[in-house]
């Protein structure tokens, strides 16, 4: 679903300080939020953030306005005011919002921002970077030197560290990013960073790179960061020329 916000809500959500959007059904069969379900992905446009996307958590539906921020609060729900009747009267005057409201009622809709298009390869290198964690977990096990961040078709984005023991039983940064990506049913990835054990952007190995090409059939259009200032990509089809299971994917 596509929405248009206006730019001090779309900065709120970015900084996690607005996490609820009020809306209410005004017959439009594009947004009827009577649909919405938890993991949907909404994209928002405004003017100077361009475009958004954020996850949907839950959403609550509400008879009235003051039903909805008695419950709710005020907190998270609104960017320009904390009082809940100023909150009330302006969100009245909204177009078509107040008849909408008396037929339908007003949603409340719990979101978790994911990403900015047009700066998607700094957030991803910064989640990738937040993740590394280096340290021993047992006399036999450490973790945390390299971090991995992928970003899905549906939008969602996976984070994951290597995993290193005495045995062969470890797994790579991607490969722990991956999993947690299946877990969540998804297995089409768009793009991807690496940050290796020094904290610089780097390569999948080998491994990871034949791992990633049996995913999907579009897996050979998997964009890599290859250079954290220019923010040049690579594609994994070049990383994996001639690759083997083109007819099997």
């Amino acid at each position: 679903m596509e929405l248009k916000i206006n730019d001090r809500a779309a900065l709120a959500i970015k900084k996690n300080e607005k996490r609820v959007e009020i809306r209410a059904y005004k017959g439009n069969p594009d947004h009827d939020y009577r649909t919405l379900k938890e993991n949907d992905v909404l994209t928002f446009h405004s003017q100077n953030l361009g475009t958004f996307y954020t996850r949907v958590k839950e959403v609550h539906h509400y008879d009235t306005l003051e039903e909805l921020f008695t419950l709710e609060g005020t907190k998270y729900t609104t960017s320009s005011t904390n009082d809940k009747e100023e909150a009330i009267q302006r969100i009245k005057k909204l177009d078509g919002y107040e008849k909408a409201i008396k037929e339908d009622g007003v949603y409340a809709i719990h979101i978790e921002y994911l990403y900015r298009e047009c700066t998607v390869w700094e957030e991803l290198l910064e989640k990738a970077k937040k993740v590394r964690n280096p340290r021993e977990v047992s006399g036999m096990i450490c973790a945390g030197s390299v971090g991995a961040a992928i970003l899905t078709k549906n939008h969602h984005i996976y984070t994951g560290v290597c995993i290193d023991t005495a045995s062969s039983l470890g797994m790579c940064a991607e490969r722990n990013a991956i999993a947690h990506m299946i877990t969540n049913g998804e297995n089409e990835i768009l793009k991807l960073v690496c940050v290796d054990f020094k904290g610089k952007v780097g390569f999948p190995c080998g491994a990871c790179r034949e791992y990633l090409m049996q995913l999907h059939k579009n897996s050979k259009n998997i964009e890599i960061l290859k250079d954290e200032k220019t923010k040049e990509v690579i594609k994994l089809e070049e990383l994996l020329p001639d690759w083997w299971g083109y007819d099997r994917v």
